[in-house]
């Protein structure tokens, strides 16, 4: 029995240990802020989106560079305030929570697929939000639970672009 919770025990706390330092590991395997660049891509591809026609302007595909996997640790908050960032710079105010006076930079839920623009602001933000959450919901390998997004920066890049695409072209 003693044996059982020594191991218990030196397991919870490895894994402790591993959550304190997941920002410095990850900045360590990728050599970058993995939510950073989540952030940035976010950021440009919405304002790219936002300003071009349905048709698009931008093409599609990219010469790929090289294939690094990125990860974040904070995707809720990274994703929700790039998107926040990038829709008040093309002139179109999102907000997050309810009631909409209660406004925040970045959707206060943990869980990225429980995130959602002021319901009472309807139209191209719910449309490019709902395509960027579920690019970024599919880069989740553990689940919206984890907040930890694994990805290639190119790839990324490719499946935003897509589907805000598509999105912009519904509205």
């Amino acid at each position: 029995m003693a044996k059982r919770n020594f191991a218990l025990l030196m397991l919870a706390s490895i894994g402790a240990l591993a959550l304190t330092n997941s920002v410095r590991a990850q900045e360590a395997f990728t050599g970058v802020d993995g939510c950073a660049v989540l952030a940035q891509l976010v950021y440009a591809e919405v304002t790219a989106a936002a300003w071009r026609s349905p048709s698009g302007i931008r093409p599609l595909i990219d010469l790929p560079g090289e294939t690094k996997v990125t990860i974040c640790n904070r995707t809720t908050r990274t994703v929700s305030k790039a998107f926040a960032s990038a829709m008040t710079s093309v002139g179109a105010e999102v907000r997050w929570g309810y009631p909409s006076d209660d406004r925040g930079d970045y959707c206060l839920s943990g869980f990225l697929d429980q995130c959602y623009p002021d319901r009472n602001r309807l139209g191209l933000s719910v449309n490019a939000w709902s395509a960027v959450s579920k690019t970024v919901q599919r880069a989740m390998p553990q689940g919206v639970a984890s907040d930890q997004s694994l990805f290639g920066e190119d790839v990324m890049r490719l499946a935003l672009r897509s589907a805000l695409g598509r999105r912009y072209s519904e509205y």
